[in-house]
């Protein structure tokens, strides 16, 4: 019943949502061109920190130095971009070779057993034949991160039988009732330079399927599981589990504007009623020295067992509606190996990057220019400061709100710099009202900005 509204309701607010993406890129980039006349492309990264990524574009003509791979998955030309944060920047499509060149490729080792291995220059990822991941070697530290013996993105059907709220409660007891999901499949569909995947097909439970599309880009560490799940269960929860030679006795959670701990262990009954944790965009395990971030892009169920660490991709409760998650999903899960403990990595700026795409426009390099376009807001001197969200005011006064946060629980003091004419600057509560006067600084070309 709610569905039949709540659909409706999420169509509309996608569409729009669409539309005001669509009419913000056309402000920033006026002379955008169809794709196969396309010499560029228009970039746009918002968030703060830079970034290198193979993005797919559609239409792009494959014309000679231009397009060095195209995805079989969907048919689409992979582009690698470099961008400065909250920019719009220009690539050249007749660079690419050039640009590719820099960067060592990703490559499929096709094993005897079956198996594959995904390799780029800073992981080796072995997917074994029913499309387990049965290695994780970082080569640069020389680190195996699945124990040996063990296996990781194992999928779990549990039974899922509350005593009460079919759609709301989860119990601890459904732990005991648990079998992996058997008889996968898995096929090379993508092969290098910049991106490399296998597509695992496989059965769940009585009348469901998974797609699962496991990729190694060229840039990154990070190994992405991109699904697609046609979920027709009744009172099951599909998990998804990773076992990692890392041991902790806390795991770490992303919440809003920081984290949370919780306990690997069930030593007491208060550790034991927090074996599901809620968090947003991922839960991190590290040791000293090391660790691995479980990202995710739309599901927020986590738990962490010693050095195990699930998921929840889906439930199928029969009340309060009857047809409760029925039919086709869509979702992304990733892993990202890291080195030093959490509060020393960059996991939460991988894991925005996961979450936050980046858009692109084509352009005609020749009549457009992106110079001015460059850096509209900089970070500087506190990397545990993170630039979250920029809006108008609510007060109509065409002020800008910025927000930042610190997110790893220490002390910070940043420079923020912007390309925007700023008069005054202050600090605000979650009201917008004005609270502390901030140091406002005249940059040497006042055309050039104020920090």
């Amino acid at each position: 019943i709610v569905y039949k509204d709540s659909t409706a309701i999420y169509e509309e607010v996608v569409a729009s949502a669409v539309a005001l993406k669509q009419q913000a890129l056309s402000v920033l980039v006026a002379s955008s061109t169809d794709a196969p006349q396309a010499t560029g492309l228009a970039v746009v990264n918002t968030s703060s920190w830079a970034r290198t990524e193979v993005i797919a574009v559609s239409g792009l003509a494959q014309q000679a130095g231009s397009v060095q791979q195209m995805s079989k998955r969907s048919d689409v030309a992979l582009v690698l971009a470099t961008v400065p944060g909250c920019s719009v920047h220009a690539v050249d499509l007749s660079a690419q070779a050039a640009a590719v060149e820099q960067v060592a490729p990703v490559r499929v080792i096709r094993e005897e057993d079956g198996s594959v291995v995904l390799q780029n220059a800073f992981v080796a990822a072995r997917i074994s034949a029913d499309g387990r991941l049965t290695s994780l070697l970082d080569l640069q530290q020389q680190r195996e991160l699945v124990p040996s013996g063990a296996q990781s993105n194992v999928l779990e059907l549990y039974d899922d039988l509350p005593i009460y709220w079919d759609a709301w409660d989860i119990e601890i007891y459904s732990q005991e009732k648990v079998r992996p999901v058997e008889g996968a499949s898995i096929t090379v569909v993508d092969e290098g330079p910049l991106v490399a995947s296998v597509a695992v097909e496989a059965k769940v439970g009585k009348a469901s399927s998974i797609r699962q599309w496991i990729s190694l880009s060229a840039s990154s560490a990070r190994l992405d599981f991109d699904c697609d799940v046609d979920w027709h269960e009744n009172r099951k929860c599909l998990k998804v589990a990773f076992t990692w030679d890392i041991y902790s006795d806390q795991a770490t959670y992303e919440t809003q504007f920081g984290v949370v701990q919780r306990p690997t262990h069930r030593n007491t009954s208060w550790d034991m009623a927090k074996f599901e944790v809620c968090a947003h965009k991922f839960a991190d395990l590290s040791e000293y020295g090391y660790g691995v971030a479980l990202l995710n892009d739309c599901k927020y169920g986590y738990a962490t067992l010693a050095n195990t660490m699930t998921l929840t991709l889906l439930r199928s409760p029969k009340a309060p509606d009857a047809n409760c998650d029925m039919g086709q999903h869509s979702f992304r899960y990733a892993v990202y190996p890291h080195t030093g403990m959490f509060n020393e990595s960059d996991v939460v700026r991988e894991a925005y990057h996961f979450n936050v795409a980046l858009s692109h426009l084509p352009v005609d390099l020749g009549v457009t220019n992106l110079a001015a376009l460059s850096s509209f807001f900089a970070l500087d001197n506190a990397p545990n400061v993170v630039l979250d969200s920029v809006k108008a005011a609510e007060d109509d006064s065409r002020d800008v709100v910025v927000r930042l946060y610190e997110t790893y629980g220490g002390h910070a003091r940043a420079t923020l710099s912007t390309l925007l004419n700023v008069g005054a600057a202050y600090t605000t509560n979650i009201l917008e009202e004005k609270e502390a006067d901030l140091e406002l600084k005249q940059a040497v070309a006042p055309s050039q900005g104020q920090s």
